[in-house]
């Protein structure tokens, strides 16, 4: 009976060191998220702020040829 409980455990032991890592691994993948969103935002503020690289109909000069 003893030797049962102390292989229950060793398992726990190991749930507890498996659970530890996987919360690190979720806390970089929460960290990673929030800078990557941080940076499409500031990718979607620069892109607003920029003027169009294309000039209005009424602003554009006519070819040569008319």
């Amino acid at each position: 009976m003893e030797s049962r409980i102390e292989s229950v455990e060793l398992k726990l032991m190991d749930l507890e060191v498996v659970v530890e890592q996987l919360n690190q691994v979720i806390i970089r993948h929460e960290q990673t998220i929030d800078m990557l969103s941080r940076k499409v935002a500031d990718y979607q503020r620069q892109l607003q702020e920029q003027s169009s690289p294309i000039a209005p109909v009424a602003e554009e000069t006519p070819p040569p040829h008319y």
